[in-house]
C-alpha cells in the first residue's frame, strides 16, 4: 500500500464563503488514508487581483503562492 499524500490549498472563496467545504475535503482525504499538509503561510493565490486589473499585486501573491507551494 503507497503512502498517499496531498497538500492542500485552501482557496479564498472556500476559507470565506464555503468553510465546511474545506472541512469535509479533509474528511474525505484523511478517511482515504491521505497525510495532509495545509501550508500555514499560505496565502491569496493572486487571481482576484489580476482579475481585477491588479497586476503588480497579482504577481507579488502569485511569487508567494508558488514558494509556499513549490514542493507540493
Amino acid at each position: 500500500n503507497e503512502n498517499k499524500k496531498a497538500t492542500l490549498f485552501i482557496q479564498c472563496l472556500v476559507d470565506t464563503i464555503y468553510p465546511e467545504v474545506g472541512g469535509a475535503m479533509v474528511e474525505i482525504l484523511r478517511r482515504q488514508g491521505v497525510t495532509l499538509d495545509c501550508p500555514t503561510n499560505q496565502t491569496c493565490c493572486g487571481q482576484p487581483a489580476f482579475n481585477s486589473g491588479y497586476r503588480r499585486e497579482a504577481r507579488a501573491a502569485a511569487r508567494h503562492f508558488i514558494q509556499v507551494f513549490e514542493n507540493a
